[in-house]
Order: structure tokens, then C-alpha cells, then sequence
């Protein structure tokens, strides 16, 4: 036991010297400047991480628009798809009862629903 801490130990020690320094921000500013100009960098593009809506947003949008909660269903499957939009594909059965919905992924709006009995 004590070998392998060492080594985890000898490791640990050989990464954080291979790790270069890092400058302070103040310098890093003043690099940036020219004699005329200043360098800017573009703003991070929007990945749409946090934007739309969740798995389970949409399972809750669709068991809410069919009168049911979670408690009330058998099973629910809910998958991502692309039919012309990002919509999430959510099934989930009631008793006998099949429901089926498309939502899309940007908004949570149902785009369409079936109910199979």
C-alpha cells in the first residue's frame, strides 16, 4: 500500500511541475496593447447549453398536457431527435393507454401528440 501512495505521490508531483506558469491577468492586459490598437477577443459563442428545454421539462410538459404525473405511468422513454427541428420524442403509458409526443427541444412546445388505446 505504502509503494503505491508513493508512486501516486511521485506522480502527482511530476504533473504539477509540467505544468507551465501562468502570468498575472495584469500582465496578460498589457501585452495586449499596441501602440494604436488593442487587441479584443470575440465574446464566447452560445453553445445552447442552457437554452430549451430538459428531458425530463419536456416528459413533465407532456404528462401535464395529458393530465398525469410521473406516479401514473407504467414507463417513459424520452429521446432526443431531428425531424426538420431538435424535438424530444417522449412516450409514456397509462394503464393500457399509449401517449406519444413530439416537443421541441427550443421552445417545449408540443409540436404533435398521438394517443394510442
Amino acid at each position: 500500500m505504502k509503494k503505491i501512495i508513493t508512486l501516486a505521490s511521485a506522480i502527482i508531483a511530476s504533473v504539477v511541475i509540467a505544468l507551465p506558469i501562468i502570468p498575472p491577468m495584469t500582465a496578460l492586459a498589457a501585452s495586449s496593447v499596441t501602440d494604436k490598437t488593442v487587441k479584443t477577443v470575440a465574446p464566447m459563442k452560445d453553445t445552447g447549453v442552457a437554452s430549451g428545454v430538459t428531458k425530463m421539462q419536456a416528459l413533465d410538459i407532456a404528462l401535464k398536457h395529458a393530465g398525469y404525473e410521473m406516479d401514473d405511468t407504467l414507463y417513459t422513454k424520452v429521446k432526443k431527435d431531428y425531424d426538420g427541428m431538435e424535438v424530444y420524442e417522449v412516450e409514456f403509458r397509462v394503464g393500457f393507454v399509449e401517449y406519444n409526443y413530439s416537443i421541441e427541444v427550443a421552445s417545449g412546445q408540443i409540436i404533435d401528440f398521438e394517443i394510442d388505446d
